[in-house]
């Protein structure tokens, strides 16, 4: 009868497959092997010796994986420098793995592992020095402490700066997510308060005005066939599938917004005064979103018969102002998502919105100011 014994934790040893070296980790690899072969070629600086290249050598192989398993790569490498120290006389000028290793501990390594490493190497510099006979020296014990802490230092230095980077590339991240969700909520309320508007007037034009019925059912449609578009263009942006388009909207297309809106059953009347100066891709993408959104909520909120949309243009401005003749504060006091998602969209191209209701007239004004590019 044959037993099988069952170790505990083989079949993860049995299943471990090393990762292979990464790109950049070879490329250092071989910098400090011919670094260190360069002792060999110079005249009367190392006599060659194939023990001693050979000792050296494995002290330097480990580094292929100095990222990939920090810590046992790093105790691999300063245990095989220090049996390559107590054996091998003279020894390198520069202590090559050594600063290469101490680099990674301060660049990789975090927490309570980091400060663990950084006292064990140090405490391996001194048994080096020891060893060396080099203790009595106080310049050459000054040069490799000072090597070994200048590795550490920018090791620590290099960490820092790739999480300043993590942390500006997360706050990009937020705001993109931010903006298209703003795009997302102009286009999908926009749309949906001009179908709700026109398929609550279909039923009675069916029955009082059947031939305007089937304009308003258009007009559902159209509204729809629009928000779609631009829901696409988004996702597209999402999945990087827009490059070398602008799938934004921009004061060109006031005219057919003006058309929907219209056709919606509410009265706008546009005007502009001024000569157009210059605005950024995102000023005149934040230009149309007033306009549509302000003129969203008159649609949704403000039982409204008549908008005014008034483009002033001066040389170093637009200012858009949007009033309707509805019930005044009661669809805007507070701002609400919109409005307040407004004023987030103009703060990165330096411009600013406000609302207004005038006590007992009625109607309702918003107003923004967006600088231009001159």
């Amino acid at each position: 009868m044959i037993c099988r014994v069952q170790i505990p934790g083989a079949s993860q040893i049995r299943g471990f497959r090393p990762r292979p070296p990464r790109r950049a980790d070879m490329v250092i690899t071989v910098i400090i092997f011919a670094l260190n072969t360069g002792g060999y070629l110079l005249p009367n600086v190392l006599p060659f010796e194939p023990w001693r290249f050979t000792a050296e050598t494995a002290t330097i192989v480990p580094l292929l994986w100095r990222e990939t398993y920090p810590v046992p790569i790093a105790m691999l490498v300063g245990s095989l420098t220090l049996l390559v120290t107590a054996t091998v006389h003279p020894a390198q000028p520069f202590p090559y793995a050594v600063l290469v290793t101490e680099f990674t501990i301060g660049s990789v390594l975090r927490g309570r592992v980091r400060v663990v490493m950084i006292g064990l190497f140090v405490t391996g510099n001194v048994l080096a020095e020891v060893l060396h006979r080099q203790i009595g020296h106080p310049l050459d014990f000054f040069v490799t402490f000072t090597l070994s802490l200048t590795a550490i230092f920018l090791g620590l230095l290099t960490q820092s700066e790739r999480d300043s980077a993590e942390v500006l590339a997360d706050r990009a991240a937020r705001a993109e997510r931010a903006r298209i969700a703003r795009d997302m909520h102009d286009v999908v309320g926009h749309a949906v308060a001009l179908m709700v508007v026109q398929a609550e007037a279909g039923p009675l034009l069916v029955r009082s005005k059947p031939e305007r019925a089937e304009a308003a059912f258009e007009a559902i449609s159209a509204a729809g066939r629009d928000a779609m578009t631009q829901l696409r263009a988004l996702v597209g942006v999402l999945q990087q599938e827009g490059q070398g388009r602008d799938p934004l909207p921009a004061l060109a297309g006031l005219d057919a917004l003006v058309r929907q809106v219209r056709e919606a059953g509410l009265r706008v009347e546009v005007a502009a005064t001024g000569t157009p100066a210059s605005l950024s891709p995102g000023a005149e993408t934040a230009a149309y979103r007033v306009v549509q959104e302000a003129l969203t909520n008159t649609l949704k909120h403000a039982r409204a018969s008549r908008a005014d949309v008034v483009l002033a243009w001066t040389p170093d401005a637009l200012e858009i102002t949007v009033a309707d003749d509805g019930r005044g504060a009661a669809h805007g006091t507070g701002g609400g998502h919109g409005l307040n998602g407004l004023r987030e969209r103009l703060t990165p191209v330096g411009g600013r919105v406000t609302w207004s209701s005038p006590p007992g007239s009625g109607g309702f004004a918003v107003t923004a100011y967006i600088p231009s590019e001159g």
